[in-house]
């Protein structure tokens, strides 16, 4: 036996596993259009505004929503 073998291990950095920017960018738009639908049913049925009023509210949430989650995803986390 050599001295080597029972010698320390040095560990190397850890490496973080690349990320699927695709994979992530779905889920994002999926979880703003399910949001923007929700906040818009709710301002038309809490408010009685038109349908009009209702999709711009939705739209918005939606547009609101994304933008928040890109630029968590983008800044936060790089």
């Amino acid at each position: 036996m050599t001295a080597t073998q029972n010698g320390p291990h040095l560990s190397e950095p850890f490496d973080e596993p690349p990320r699927n920017k695709k994979h992530e960018a779905q889920i994002t738009v999926l979880i703003s259009i399910i949001l923007g639908c929700f906040a818009g049913i709710l301002h038309r049925t809490m408010e009685g505004v038109s349908y009009f009023e209702a999709m711009k509210t939705g739209g918005l949430t939606a547009i609101g929503v994304g933008g928040f989650i890109f630029v968590y995803l983008t800044y936060i986390r790089s």
